[in-house]
């Protein structure tokens, strides 16, 4: 059993180079796939030997995807991912064939086929106005990630002459890889057989790759230390893996620079306010002072690199000496990308400012955005959307092609824009944990990977072990869900799912409570599929958390209808744009733009009698119902798409009510 780790991703990744061919031949690569002439060219466009990851920079990629290539070809999951990206190349054709339409449309009407593209620049220029006037004035969100964590926990009561070897953490399952083993191509969820003929082939035979038995309670143990270390500087920091935690530093920063505070003192304050009730508040802010003259205190940011370095050196000691990297931002989402920018025991610093953030993020390789992951990024590329900033300078062109949920995204991507609650973890870390969406945490999930061909009774076993692990979580988190989700993966690698929503005043925390749930959602599945019923990956996952309902209202969210008795397209069109930037106000200064873009557009030569709704519709005219179908939407908290859920139709307690 190797926990929640996944099948190598770098079998379902694209190398670069191929993304580049792929997007010149469209869809010649899906007529191709299957003929034997061209089966190694269409497999190795899922391949991408992960040199992105931290510590496998120039590597020979060319030779790692061949030895990859050639120990899993037929494979069960070879073939699977096959046929995924057989579906991806058909989901290209028709945004091409989309596009070509809007094209030929816009030509014959204005004789300019590009037209649409600069009003529907004009009409987000409010909304990227918005994002850049919200955007946080100092960085001082911080993303800690441990280096090699797993591994570098079994080093250190190791020889240290092992540090030098290519070691790795799991047997049949790669856990993770210290750097040497990596400089081979060996990373975390790989089948350890590959890992082995990697080094193998790859050191001509001089090097083996050396496995260490996985020990989870050493690892948990370093967790907590690491935790208590990194607490001091943020009581309410977020941790949602092992070897990864999120802090706001901005209060310690303001005590301890803006005030000359010592260290302790700090310590002491903030831990005491964290933990003083309502009925304290008092005592505390008679101790702290007046916190608004102290939030916007102006801080050098040089400063507050030294503390997060300060930090990481306590860590380095309260471990007895496992290193860490970390990401200096003014969002989580600059932070995470900045904390791979320097590994190992490195740092990253990113600046406040419009042009700093700008600087950092548009050079970056569009994979590199928590949230997009392989099927986006071929999409993408299909398009010649290769970097961030082909994101923003296309963002007319993103906003027609993709559903609203993933244009929003996508746009606030391209400014280097997040909220600043978000955990843009990735699935390809070391460890995976929950997952989470810019507004906050929107789903807790665990997952279990196992071998094939286990008893019905076994099954239910690992079924209601991950059942407890997540209420766990939740009880620790404090989270009760009314939406409860299984995930059964089949040995062929194809994957099932089932939803179901509680009925009102009903929660989900108990373990007991889900077990019955899940046991029964199980059963049903193994009824309803035909053929084999092996299975080796069973997951469980808990969204629509309580209260989630107050934060919609909040945030402005319309409800249907609202939306429907909206009498304006343009305005239903800025309102679902505007609510995406997580802010809660609507200017009247965004307002007055607005009513300018649209009378803009209606006068321009080039876009007559044409509405700006209609730059980002699917057909003629604003489709209203579009908004409110059930959308493929990026999760940030897994760096992939989810599919929709599959619903017995015979079943109607499965349907979430929120469809």
């Amino acid at each position: 059993d190797s926990g929640s780790v996944v099948p190598y991703p770098s079998l379902v990744a694209q190398s670069e180079s191929t993304q580049r061919n792929t997007s010149k031949s469209g869809s010649a690569s899906t007529a191709a796939m299957g003929t034997s002439s061209s089966s190694s060219s269409s497999a190795s466009a899922l391949i991408i030997s992960a040199c992105d990851k931290a510590g496998m920079e120039g590597i020979d990629r060319t030779r790692v995807d061949e030895i990859i290539m050639r120990e899993s070809a037929g494979s069960v999951y070879m073939k699977q991912q096959q046929k995924r990206d057989q579906n991806v190349n058909v989901k290209i054709d028709e945004l091409k064939q989309k596009l070509a339409a809007k094209d030929y449309s816009m030509a014959s009407i204005n004789s300019n086929a590009t037209s649409w593209r600069r009003a529907g620049e004009h009409a987000l220029e409010p909304i990227i106005d918005e994002l850049v006037q919200s955007r946080p004035r100092r960085s001082t969100c911080v993303v800690v990630d441990m280096d090699g964590f797993y591994i570098s926990c079994e080093l250190l009561s190791r020889p240290p002459e092992l540090g030098n070897l290519p070691c790795c953490v799991g047997g049949n399952m790669i856990t993770t890889s210290n750097y040497v083993a990596r400089r081979y191509g060996v990373r975390a969820a790989m089948p350890g057989w590959i890992g082995d003929k990697l080094v193998e082939e790859l050191s001509n035979g001089k090097e083996r790759l050396i496995h260490i038995p996985s020990n989870f309670d050493l690892y948990t143990r370093k967790a907590h230390i690491i935790r208590g270390a990194l607490a001091e500087y943020d009581p309410n920091l977020r941790a949602y893996s092992l070897d990864e935690a999120y802090l706001d530093i901005g209060p310690y920063v303001d005590l301890r620079v803006g005030r000359g505070w010592s260290h302790e003192r700090v310590v002491a304050t903030l831990a005491s306010t964290s933990k003083h009730s309502c009925e304290d508040k008092e005592h505390v802010d008679e101790e702290v002072g007046n916190e608004e003259e102290f939030i916007h205190c102006n801080v050098d940011i040089s400063a507050i690199a030294a503390v997060v370095k300060e930090m990481r050196e306590k860590v380095k000691v309260a471990t007895g000496g496992l290193t860490c990297s970390a990401g200096l931002a003014s969002n989580f989402m600059l932070a995470k990308i900045a904390s791979d920018q320097n590994k190992p025991n490195g740092q990253k610093v990113v600046g406040p400012s419009h042009k700093e953030v700008l600087e950092f993020v548009h050079p970056l390789s569009v994979r590199k955005v928590p949230g997009i992951g392989r099927v986006m990024e071929k999409m993408l590329n299909a398009f010649d959307i290769h970097i961030v900033h082909d994101l923003y300078k296309e963002r007319a062109l993103v906003q027609f092609l993709f559903k609203p949920a993933s244009a929003r995204f996508l746009l606030r991507a391209s400014l280097g824009w997040s909220n600043d609650s978000l955990d843009p973890s990735a699935p390809e870390d070391d460890e995976v944990g929950s997952s989470s969406s810019a507004s906050g945490q929107k789903g807790i999930s665990k997952e279990r990977t196992f071998s094939a061909g286990k008893s019905w009774e076994e099954l239910n076993s690992k079924l209601e072990d991950v059942c407890r692990s997540l209420s766990q979580s939740m009880v620790e988190k404090n989270i009760k869900a009314h939406t409860i989700t299984l995930k059964v993966k089949l040995h062929t690698f194809d994957v099932i799912t089932r939803a179901k929503t509680m009925p009102r005043g009903i929660v989900l925390q108990n373990a007991d409570q889900m077990i019955v749930e899940m046991t029964e959602m199980l059963l049903n599945v193994k009824r309803q599929h035909k053929g084999t019923f092996s299975v080796r990956l069973l997951g469980v996952r808990c969204s629509n958390f309580q209260g989630d309902e107050e934060r919609s209202q909040d945030s402005g969210q319309m409800d249907i209808s609202k939306f429907i008795s909206t009498c304006s397209p343009i305005r239903a069109s800025h309102n679902s744009l505007v609510h995406s930037t997580g802010t809660t106000k609507m200017t009247s200064r965004i307002e007055k733009k607005v009513d300018f873009a649209q009378k803009g557009a209606q006068t321009d030569a080039q876009v007559k009698n044409t509405d700006i709704s209609s730059f980002f519709s699917k057909e003629k005219g604003w489709n209203k119902v579009e908004e409110f179908e059930t959308a493929q939407v990026l999760d940030s908290g897994t760096n992939s798409t989810h599919a929709l859920h599959s619903v017995d139709p015979g079943n109607v307690s499965s349907v979430p009510a929120s469809r």
